[in-house]
This record gives C-alpha cells, structure tokens and sequence, in this order.
C-alpha cells in the first residue's frame, strides 16, 4: 500500500535584504561613489601612479603572518576550500601589494608608485562609517626611504580634499611615528614586552575615551601611577618636544624632518598627534590618520596609513621602504553628505527618443546609433506608449532631453527636440541634434 504524504511543500521565501554589513548599491549610490572614485582615480595618476589589482581572494596566512591578532583572528572571512586550502576573502590590501611586489623583486623599477580601487571584506559590528563590505583606494610609494615619500602623500590627500571642495576648516591630518613608541616604551616608561601590546590599545583608545575615565583604563592594565603620570604627558606632546630628544629617538628625528618639510612648501592641516598609532602590526615608522574636524557628526577616522618598511620580509626578501595609506568610501561619502559636497545627481541619458507608433521602431534605432556615434547617451522606447506617458517617464528619470517623431514631423524630414528643463520645443533635422544638445 502507497503512502500518499497530505502535507504540502512550502515554499522558502527569500529575503530581500543584502548580507548583514553590506548594501546594495541602485544608480543613484553609484553616481555618488563613482564621482569619488573618479576624483581618486584622476588624482592618483596626475602624481604619476599607476593603476595595479589582485585576486580578491588569497591564502589566509597572508592576513596571519602579519596584520595584528585582531583583523586575522576576529574579522577575517576565512573558509577551507574544496582542496584543503585556508583561503581568506580580502580585508586590505597591503599583505597582497608586497606578495606581488615580492614575486616581481628583481623585474621591478624602483620607486614604484601604485593605486588601486577595490573591494574588501571584514567581520566586524556594522555602525555609522564601518560595513563588513567597503570600497577602498589603496595608494602606495616603494622604495623611498627619505621623508619625501610622505610629503608627496600629503600632497596627493590635499589635492584630492581640493578637488571634493572641502573647507580646510573641517579635515586635520595627524601624523605620529610608531618608531617614537619604542622610545616611550623602552626611554620613558620602562614597559614589559607584555605591557606595549596593552600601551599601545591604550593610546588608540585615547581620544575616545573621556579624561577622568583614561587614568582608570590604565590602572586596569597594571600601568603604576608613575607609568600613567608619563603616559598622559606623553599624549600631550607637541613639536617642541620633540626637538628635546630627536638625538634620542629615531621617530622624533623624522617627524621633525618630515614636518620641516611640510611647513616650507606651506601644506596647512597637518599636526602632530602622539596618540596616533594605527592598529595592524607590520607599521614601522610614519603613521598618519585624517579627521573630521567641523563637527561630531563623523567620530572616526576618515581614512589612515603609514609606513611598512619590513614587510617584504614575510617572503624572504629584504626589506623595501614603502609608504601608503588606504581610503575607505563608507566615512569619506559619510564626511561629504555632512557639508554638502556631493554634487547634484545626473543621469547617464542624455536624450530619450520616445516611439508612439510602431512603423517608427527602425527609424528610432537608427537615430539612436547616430546620436550614440556623436556622443549623445541616448535611451530609446521600446514600446508603442502614450506621449504623455513617455514624457513623465523621461521626467522622473531627469532626463534633459526628448526626441519626439510622429506622422508630421517624418513628412518634414525632421524631430521635435524638447527641453524637459525649460519645455523649450525646437523642429530640428536629426544631424543638428549634437549640436543643439552640445
């Protein structure tokens, strides 16, 4: 006897909502991020850098090897693949800039000055300025040793904040060294290998947390008061500090140098900051971080970077002084929306040739690959609509411009040519469009 089940199958409803981090991104978002990668694109190769990519995914131990306990231990996206291998989905772009680097040493001619635009992906809590999926221009100088590699970095994040026409008085860039750590660790401070880990959470903590509560957090990773007394001075730290040991610490010779530089060929918003020190593990020198500094709107960090002078050496290969820093969309679009900088959004379509019967269809086809051929981004109707219809259509999509063809314009050997901004109507013949458009 057959068992016949009564109970239907339902049907699993998908969600419509991206993955937790990420957004889709409709033609509107696109405008926007595509005007800001433009601006990094063009800026980048008016400095003479050159456009470079990798795979999105690499060999985990990549991120491991290098990149600091928490990227590789709690934000990557790390799986086994169908041949056993760890592989990771990109979280940043540096690890992947010296393997490539590294697999072309001997072809490469130095300095190399590099950018890309790209993709990355991290697990971490989802909040204004942070998605687990973000866009990100990565710019990069090797084989530079001299502060002048920073100085032109500078110089490119300048050009750029000119080109978004951002007031100087909402963006500071702050410079420190994590060379001048060291000399807080060992000169000042006298710290155990076990405590540097826990000084330098600290410091990066530093303007978030308020001040009465600082001393307290200290006191809570084992620093003795004396440790604390110096450690707050130490966050207090200006220039003229710093010309007290630059005979004593590596970092506070170069910052001099560096900002020496800076102040001759007048670059404004700059300052030195001792609390920046950047998280991931493989900076050596120069860190650098760039804040919103008109309101509270954006309490992070624009964007960072520094230098990486020893990271060629995870592949066996000597060390290459590198400098670059990684610029993410999510807090730059986020900083521009805040004062108003984006520009007004415009479609791709030029001109809309509208179709109201269908003997009219290959005549349509042919003035749209006419117009295309002279640069006009024209949009054809496909289907017999009403005039009315096409025109509201054409509207809402804020297209400029309408082509319209019925019987008497065709007995003329001529369009209507409408001004959707101002109803301006002109008769025309097609060959006079780019020109009344242009």
């Amino acid at each position: 006897m057959e068992l016949k089940s009564t109970s239907k199958n339902k049907q699993t409803r998908l969600s419509t909502s991206p993955y937790k981090g990420t957004s889709d991104s409709y033609p509107e978002e696109m405008f926007y991020r595509n005007y800001l990668f433009g601006i990094w694109k063009e800026t980048a190769k008016s400095f003479g850098y050159e456009e470079y990519d990798t795979p999105l995914l690499e060999e985990a131990s990549l991120y491991k090897a290098k990149s600091g306990e928490e990227l590789a231990n709690k934000q990557l996206y790390a799986f086994t693949d169908k041949g056993g291998r760890e592989i990771a989905i990109r979280p940043e772009m540096t690890p992947s800039l010296a393997r490539v680097i590294a697999a072309k040493r001997k072809e490469l001619r130095l300095p190399l000055r590099l950018f890309n635009i790209g993709k990355f992906y991290r697990y971490e809590k989802p909040q204004r300025g942070r998605n687990r999926e973000f866009s990100q221009l990565n710019i990069d100088i090797l084989g530079i040793e001299d502060r002048t590699s920073e100085v032109e970095i500078t110089q490119f994040i300048i050009a750029v904040m000119q080109r978004l026409k951002a007031p100087k008085e909402t963006y500071e860039l702050r410079i420190s060294s994590r060379y001048l750590l060291d000399y807080l660790y060992n000169d000042i401070l006298k710290a155990s290998e076990e405590q540097k880990s826990n000084i330098t959470k600290a410091i990066d903590i530093f303007p978030k947390i308020s001040k009465n509560n600082f001393p307290k957090y200290l006191k809570e990773i084992n620093l003795n008061s004396e440790q604390i007394k110096q450690l707050e001075e130490f966050l207090q730290w200006n220039l003229n500090d710093l010309e007290e040991i630059k005979e004593k610490s590596k970092g506070a010779k170069q910052l001099l140098e560096l900002f020496s530089l800076l102040d001759e060929l007048e670059i404004n918003n700059v300052k030195f900051c001792p609390y920046i020190v950047r998280g991931l593990d493989y900076y050596t020198g120069t860190v650098m971080e760039m804040f919103d500094i008109g309101g509270n709107k954006n309490p992070r960090a624009l964007f960072g970077g520094g230098r990486y002078d020893n990271l060629l050496e995870i592949f066996g290969e000597e060390k290459l002084p590198a400098f670059g820093l990684g610029w993410g969309d999510i807090t730059t679009l986020d900083y521009l929306k805040t004062y108003n900088l984006l520009p007004p959004y415009t479609p791709n379509t030029e001109l809309f040739i509208t179709l109201m019967d269908k003997e009219y269809t290959k005549e349509s086809f042919r003035m749209a690959s006419f117009l295309r051929d002279n640069g006009i981004n024209t949009e054809v109707q496909l289907e017999e609509m009403k005039l009315s219809k096409q025109l509201d259509y054409a509207n809402k999509k804020s297209i400029p411009w309408v082509l319209i063809m019925g019987q008497e314009e065709k007995e003329k050997n001529k369009v209507l040519l409408k001004n959707m901004k101002t109803s301006e109507q002109l008769l025309v013949s097609v060959t006079d469009v780019p020109a009344k458009i242009g």
